[in-house]
């Protein structure tokens, strides 16, 4: 059976390109160093104190890292930009085609048993009324 993708070398490269292509322009980035930032707030407070406080911690808000502020104005600069939105649907478009393969079925032989039979010839008429069943 066929792989689904392309096994070349060149061709799961520009895959994952057009992968990573499509991520930033949605700004995943942003999420990833996000998720960065609040691994290390994690750490750094649970270092402190009680595994709950740095929980409260990282996710409330009020005690952000320099690098939670930087993904967030980053996030507004991205928000600000002026977007234009038929072309960046279109750009969207036509990154995300779907691929199809057609595969050919696997040819397999098949055999059929040959019924011989010798068809009964009978020379008999059947009995005039014929016979009925659960009457005595």
């Amino acid at each position: 059976m066929s792989p689904a993708f392309p096994t070349r070398p060149s061709a799961r490269l520009a895959q994952r390109g057009i992968v990573l292509l499509v991520c930033l322009s949605l700004g995943l980035h942003w999420a990833v160093i996000q998720g960065i930032a609040w691994t290390g707030m994690l750490i750094s407070y649970a270092a402190e104190g009680a595994m709950i406080e740095a929980v409260e911690k990282t996710f409330d808000g009020q005690h952000g890292c320099p690098l939670c502020q930087t993904v967030k104005e980053g996030r507004d600069s991205d928000q600000n930009q002026p977007q234009q939105t038929g072309q960046a649907m279109k750009k969207l478009d036509a990154v995300l085609v779907e691929m199809v393969r057609l595969t050919v079925p696997l040819i397999e032989m098949m055999t059929f048993v040959m019924i011989h039979e010798d068809w009964v010839k009978r020379t008999e008429m059947p009995e005039t009324p014929p016979p009925r069943r659960g009457l005595v």
